[in-house]
């Protein structure tokens, strides 16, 4: 069972960390990427927020993707016996709720995370 849950899980926080990776770039609009584009004085808050936002989601995505490198890790140094060969359907559903967990504990992480930085960015950009 122990084997199953590693290498499901393992499965799934790398499609999780994917989304992270990918979500920080398809939150940008075609125009905040024509704002990124422009040279001009001034600042324009939303670009700023989705910066924010994508810089906390690909630290999350990265945090994810070692967690998974880990834990294949551990899989393959796990001695295996002719039991593991199989899988259990109890690891698969453990490793389904436990990537559940991850996925909202990563969430609220990187929302967290987004909010601390664009408070930061914003008073940098309001004292410039």
């Amino acid at each position: 069972m122990f084997r199953t849950f590693i290498q499901v899980t393992t499965l799934l926080v790398v499609l999780l960390s994917s989304y992270f990776l990918i979500r920080g770039t398809i939150t940008l609009s075609a125009q905040d990427l024509a704002e990124l584009s422009k040279p001009k004085w001034g600042y324009h808050l939303g670009v700023a927020k989705n910066l924010v936002h994508q810089r906390s989601d690909t630290k999350i995505g990265f945090s994810l993707l070692l967690l998974s490198f880990f834990l294949q890790l551990i899989n393959m140094l796990w001695p295996m016996k002719i039991g593991d060969f199989a899988v259990n359907k109890k690891g698969v559903f453990l490793a389904i709720i436990a990537s559940i967990l991850v996925f909202f504990i990563a969430n609220s992480t990187s929302h967290f995370m987004s909010k601390v930085s664009y408070k930061k960015v914003e008073s940098i950009l309001k004292s410039d």
